[in-house]
């Protein structure tokens, strides 16, 4: 029984890291904007840390991810901005960057 859990939640796992998405960032959109366009293309929610304003705008790079894998854009996102992306199951969770000091 605990193989056919686990060899579940490994095919759930495999299926949210290959979604794809196409998705553009650029220094006018707001993070409330590109969870919109991530959500309406994957089945992914985001939570969000408390500090985070989700009517911000984080990013000062201009980028457009076509048909990129969820976790390739994780990756680039985390890269071009303050702020820190991350999954967890069928969640992107996003927070502060921590400094290294």
């Amino acid at each position: 029984m605990k193989h056919i859990i686990l060899a579940c939640f490994s095919l759930f796992s495999l299926r949210m890291f290959s979604q794809n998405v196409t998705v553009a960032v650029d220094s006018k959109i707001t993070l409330k904007e590109l969870f919109k366009q991530i959500e309406n293309q994957t089945d992914l929610n985001f939570s969000v840390a408390d500090q985070i304003d989700t009517n911000q705008k984080y990013f000062t790079k201009e980028d457009i991810y076509k048909d990129t894998p969820i976790n390739e854009l994780v990756v680039a996102l985390n890269k071009s901005s303050s702020i820190e992306f991350s999954i967890a199951g069928n969640s992107i969770l996003v927070k502060q960057k921590t400094l290294n000091i």
